[in-house]
């Protein structure tokens, strides 16, 4: 037996201390963890650069069907499958079709059309001639429709039958879509030979029995990874959609998959992804269509979102991943329990926009054993990815530790100034500054090379007020995101508001996002929005909030309202955070991409005799809300009322 020394005590003792020492400054400074993602940054980055090796010839969204294995699944439809090899062949055989009506290189085709494989066997070909698809939202109608396919200035607009009704009465109003193609290629059984659709003549319907008649004779038109890949189109909460120029580079870059799934290809792949997303949506298209096109997994379609058949649909294509955004999650949770809630082989849910009171709900409910939320915009440069899993990451879009918050100059948030409602900027420098820890700060992108920018088409005023130079030095750029986002202490990076929906009350700063996150965790609150409205005889905006209650009886309702003022004070609200009114509705709207309407909320009236017969509205009568009636609101409106 060999004899420890009292030197030997010593040293054991004290590499024993180092190591609990270096572990405990680790854990606090998140090194090793900084360190794996900074090198997985790198691999990526390799990996993108072999993808643009391997397009070289092509990087259109028609060279990456070209690379991609034509005996390996590739769409899965209703029960329908097809492989990319005969995606290809559907996709040649329609190219050749449009180039027959006028499709020509260099021009702009409309796409209004629902999610199915005729949407992707179209997107593909119009690749293919060179020509880019403008993805327009199928919820437009008249002149906001019109107005989308005019900033395209698209002769042509190719719908599905179900939606061909609405480009009817618009056809002749201008050169715009002059020529319209309704594509059925068997999944629009319902709305063939319909008696009450009488379409003009230049109104053209295609079937699969033109495209089993072509000969395949067109060379695809190559394309470099500066040319523009597709259009489209924002939101619209704030004005008009504004038309997006994705450039082929886009494409290539989230084909490539994440390095999480690279280092375990056994777990993830093959890939197949669930989305019942609308495909003119970037995340569908990004993160569901380019996604499998780049791995050769399997892209599963959903006709349309349905809360009711979202478990079974998820089960039947036998996804390993699903794609969400916005409010989508909450959705689902208010769905009746079903059979297949956990009868699926899904184990990855993927999409950006979860908020922190459903995170957990939803992964317990459905089984999904990893969230990938992620912070993105349609034209966004700035970007932060939240791959952790547990509760701890709930409502999280991204970690940075020292290191790469330090080494990190692509995605940066700068301090912001509500008064001037942009970045803030140093009196003696003229140059902006990082946000501090725990502070609300801006999100910017860097551009590095503005061939490969995302512009807004034709509209360079637009494309002014999201670039801002001259940040850290003397001729940088950055591309504004108008987020406000917080990197806490810890290194956990959350969303905090729109700058846009912060409003000022009482002189004070308020902000709608952290008013609406403190609200959303109260008990009984199905969905909360927070924003606010201008009234006559105040300054500023008065905070409102519209609730959906997980019980909406009128008992359960007004015993809400009885507590709620108790309530929010007790979540640290302070006075002039509380919102002055509040609206109980059925539900709360949201657009096509599962987002909050808040911009139709705040044309909503509070005249209580101008509610529909579900809704009622509050209002903050001292410390206790009481129902607005006809005399506490013509104190509101004169000015009278001590909000």
């Amino acid at each position: 037996m060999v004899a420890v020394t009292p030197n030997r005590k010593a040293l054991m003792a004290a590499s024993s201390a180092l190591v609990a020492g270096a572990t405990y400054i680790d854990a606090q400074l998140a090194i090793s963890r900084d360190i794996q993602q900074i090198l997985r940054d790198k691999r990526y980055g390799r990996a993108i650069g072999n993808r643009f090796h391997a397009l070289r010839n092509n990087a259109s969204a028609y060279g990456h069907l070209v690379l991609a294995d034509p005996n390996a699944s590739a769409l899965w439809f209703e029960g329908r499958t097809w492989t990319w090899g005969q995606v290809k062949k559907e996709t040649d055989a329609l190219a050749e079709i449009l180039l027959q009506h006028g499709a020509c290189a260099n021009t702009f085709i409309a796409v209004f059309m629902t999610n199915s494989p005729e949407m992707v066997f179209v997107f593909l070909a119009i690749s293919k001639l060179g020509a880019v698809p403008a993805l327009v939202n199928t919820a437009l109608r008249n002149q906001t429709l019109l107005h989308c396919m005019g900033q395209a200035d698209a002769h042509m607009v190719i719908s599905t039958p179900d939606l061909t009704e609405h480009l009817v009465p618009l056809t002749g109003e201008s050169k715009t879509a002059s020529i319209c193609i309704t594509l059925d290629l068997g999944s629009y059984a319902s709305f063939r030979a319909s008696a009450s659709l009488k379409q003009p003549d230049h109104f053209i319907q295609v079937c699969e029995a033109d495209l089993q008649s072509v000969t395949v004779a067109t060379q695809a038109v190559a394309r470099t990874a500066k040319d523009v890949a597709v259009l489209i189109y924002t939101s619209g909460t704030s004005g008009k959609p504004k038309a997006v120029s994705i450039k082929n580079d886009r494409l290539a870059i989230v084909s490539v998959p994440v390095q999480q799934d690279v280092e375990n290809p056994e777990k993830y792949f093959p890939m197949r992804v669930f989305s019942c997303l609308p495909l003119f949506h970037a995340t569908a298209l990004y993160t569901g269509l380019f996604q499998a096109l780049g791995t050769n997994g399997t892209f599963c379609l959903a006709r349309k979102f349905s809360a009711s058949n979202f478990s079974r649909s998820l089960a039947e294509c036998q996804a390993t991943r699903v794609l969400y955004v916005g409010e989508l999650a909450r959705y689902l949770l208010k769905a009746p329990p079903s059979p297949y809630d956990k009868a699926h082989h899904c184990r990855v849910a993927s999409g950006n926009g979860l908020q922190k009171d459903v995170w957990v709900k939803f992964m317990e409910r459905f089984g999904i054993t990893e969230i990938r939320e992620f912070y993105r915009s349609t034209e966004g440069l700035a970007k932060f990815d939240n791959y952790s899993h547990g509760a701890i990451a709930a409502g999280k879009v991204g970690f940075q530790g020292p290191i790469a918050n330090y080494m990190t100059t692509d995605t940066i948030l700068v301090r912001y100034d509500p008064a001037t409602e942009a970045p803030w900027r140093d009196p003696k420098t003229g140059f902006c500054a990082r946000a501090k820890g725990g502070e609300p700060g801006e999100a910017i992108g860097l551009v590095t090379d503005m061939d490969f920018y995302p512009e807004y088409l034709n509209n360079p005023e637009a494309n002014d007020k999201k670039l801002i130079t001259d940040v850290f030095k003397k001729g940088d750029v950055y591309q504004r995101t108008g987020d406000l986002l917080v990197r806490e202490r810890s290194g956990w990076i959350r969303f905090h508001d729109r700058s846009g929906d912060t409003y000022r009350w009482n002189g004070e700063n308020v902000s709608a996002g952290e008013v609406r996150e403190l609200m959303s965790s109260l008990p009984g609150v199905q969905d909360v929005t927070v924003y606010g409205v201008k009234l006559d005889g105040y300054d500023g905006q008065a905070g409102a909030a519209a609730i959906t209650l997980a019980d909406p009886s009128p008992h359960s309702e007004k015993l809400f309202a009885d507590q709620l003022y108790t309530r929010l004070k007790a979540t640290g609200l302070t006075t002039f955070q509380v919102p002055r009114l509040v609206r109980f509705l059925e539900q709360i709207e949201v657009g096509a991409t599962f987002k909050h309407l808040k911009t139709h909320m705040q044309t909503m009236s509070w005249d209580p005799e101008k509610q529909k017969g579900n809704e009622s509205v509050y209002w903050l009568d001292g410390e206790a809300y009481r129902r607005l009636d006809a005399k506490s609101w013509s104190a509101i409106q004169y000015g009278k009322a001590r909000l």
